[in-house]
């Protein structure tokens, strides 16, 4: 794993803040729940990444 494999971060879809969860390009990801570590948001969203033909 290279560190420009894993430059995407998670945004909460609420407030827009950057949560401390990083996936590499590639990543395929469905049901995982968070809670948004923003100060005033607080709210549970699910993280959905779909894969992507991105070279």
């Amino acid at each position: 794993m290279h560190s420009n494999d894993w430059d995407n971060k998670v945004k909460c879809p609420y407030c827009g803040y950057e949560m401390p969860l990083t996936y590499e390009k590639d990543a395929n990801c469905k049901g995982v729940f968070v809670r948004c570590k923003g100060r005033k948001c607080k709210k549970i969203f699910e993280i959905i990444i779909e894969k992507t033909n991105v070279k």
